[in-house]
């Protein structure tokens, strides 16, 4: 599908209210870009319960019935912004009656490239289901990426792709460790660039300098409640973690309210419903996002290998017995959905040495360069040597690609561990 410029998204729009379905990152990214050229954005959509009434960047979050079952397509235009959800979203559109491409688009049609910047290759952390868990940092090359560097990444981005917005500082690494941090939210933020950031927070780092830079939205990751957490965020210590949590929440409702903070609740085995219960509580009482979602071997690494007849690493294969939903119905499903297109394809994984991954889903560097300076090379260029690659006819022959998007859309069965209306469209 053709990407649209902005004058041919001007016309398509004509006269009609836009809202945008999806709250989350590339929701949010989207409605900057536009903002960014003057282009109002009614509000958005999103089916999250626990968003509703709520706002995002001062626009209102609204239900998806109150858009698509009382509005009709002469009257508002739909951007669909959600990145694991964006078939089902399509088809609750189709059946409203609004017609792809005329009434709604999909937002890769406005930005067909993601971006994450993996400032830090290091991370302070040995979780259980992580790459880094059982790898020796020196085989990824460890390092962090100079913020000269970094300026020269931002403006190469904004140059070649207009419709970003926002865009992620981090994959592999834990970007609190990077001293320079607020140095580089500063500057995107001047580019017209929000970043997000994720956090272990167990690095002992300046929570209110970072804040004061003022990124969009911060990430944290669970695993459990009390000691609990620490079975699986492996080197983590709880009481620094609700510590730190604590601590960035009184800091962004003193210096930066506009900040998304969500909790990302990793269900295993051993952390279910008595932890989720106090993590809902603690949510409420601290005005952040909970998102609870199955646990899954991150490195697509290890699990290609499986699925190619390896045996999994003592670790890993340690991590998939504590798995809710086991490793294999994971790739039953994700194999099932093989004809399906790869939904990371579109994102440019720039690692702290300006190398970029052919897919950003694997951890180690071999057959996982596309090329090795991002800003040596154009983004067509970029884009036609990942085309080619092995690593994704390899990923993709096995279905692979599909795996991560089966366990992020896989919905908890209403009275299990936690109502589904909590998970909306609101994801990466």
């Amino acid at each position: 599908m053709n990407s649209l410029n902005f004058d041919s998204f001007l016309t398509l729009v004509a006269n009609r209210q836009i809202w945008i379905w999806g709250a989350g990152n590339q929701g949010r990214g989207v409605c900057q870009a536009l903002q960014r050229k003057a282009i109002p954005v009614a509000g958005f959509i999103d089916s999250a319960i626990d968003l509703a009434g709520k706002t995002a960047l001062g626009l209102p979050i609204v239900s998806p019935n109150l858009i698509i079952q009382t509005k009709s397509a002469s009257q508002v235009f739909i951007i669909i912004a959600s990145f694991y959800f964006e078939e089902e979203i399509k088809s609750r559109c189709c059946l409203s009656g609004f017609k792809e491409n005329c009434d709604f688009i999909v937002y890769s049609r406005l930005k067909p490239n993601d971006y994450a910047i993996d400032i830090t290759g290091a991370c302070n952390l040995k979780c259980v289901s992580c790459p880094h868990a059982y790898n020796n940092p020196a085989e990824r090359r460890s390092g962090v990426m100079s913020l000269e560097n970094f300026k020269r990444v931002i403006d190469k981005i904004v140059a070649e792709s207009p419709f970003v917005g926002n865009l992620q500082l981090y994959q592999w690494g834990e970007p609190t460790l990077h001293k320079q941090l607020p140095d580089m939210l500063r500057y995107a933020n001047a580019q017209g660039i929000k970043c997000a950031i994720s956090s272990n927070l167990n690095v002992p780092a300046d929570f209110e300098a970072i804040i004061e830079a003022k990124p969009e939205w911060l990430r944290l990751s669970t695993s459990g409640w009390g000691s609990h957490y620490e079975i699986t965020h492996t080197q983590g210590k709880w009481p620094v973690f609700l510590q730190h949590l604590y601590e960035v929440c009184a800091l962004r409702n003193r210096i930066h309210p506009e900040m998304k903070v969500e909790v990302f609740f990793h269900l295993y085995k051993h952390s279910q419903q008595a932890e989720l219960e106090q993590w809902q509580k603690t949510c409420a009482e601290l005005a952040i996002e909970l998102h609870p979602v199955y646990a899954y071997l991150i490195s697509l690494d290890d699990v290609l290998a499986y699925q190619e007849g390896k045996a999994l690493p003592p670790i890993a294969q340690t991590t998939s017995e504590m798995l809710l939903l086991p490793l294999e119905h994971g790739l039953a499903e994700a194999k099932m959905e093989k004809h399906l297109p790869c939904d990371t394809f579109r994102c440019i994984n720039i690692n702290w040495d300006l190398s970029v991954s052919n897919c950003m889903m694997y951890y180690y560097p071999t057959d996982n360069v596309a090329v090795d300076n991002y800003l040596d090379t154009s983004l067509t260029e970029i884009m036609k040597v990942r085309e080619d690659c092995n690593l994704c006819q390899r990923c993709m022959d096995k279905g692979i690609h599909r795996y991560c998007g089966v366990y992020s859309r896989k919905r908890i069965a209403p009275g299990e561990l936690v109502s589904d209306n909590m998970i909306g469209e609101s994801d990466v």
